[in-house]
């Protein structure tokens, strides 16, 4: 995606949530880390106020939270 197009959606918040979410349910941890880098250079370069280190980490805390019981969250009817 070319970075006037990800300007043009005016992403938010929510946005990002929803995306740090879903990237926080990726087993793999190369994976899992190699696409919350990418979306957040993404999201750095689209948004002023976009903070790295708190998308970085919240898509740390999905992880942690959804396999903690060995299963993703959305097998336990969340």
């Amino acid at each position: 995606m070319l970075i006037n197009e990800a300007r043009s959606l005016n992403l938010t918040r929510k946005h990002f949530t929803l995306i740090a979410e879903i990237i926080g349910h990726i087993d793999d941890k190369g994976d899992r880390e190699g696409t919350a880098q990418a979306y957040a250079i993404l999201f750095e370069q689209t948004h002023p106020r976009f903070d790295r280190a708190k998308f970085e980490a919240y898509v740390g805390e999905v992880h942690a939270d959804c396999w903690a019981d060995n299963g993703p969250i959305y097998e336990k009817g969340v």
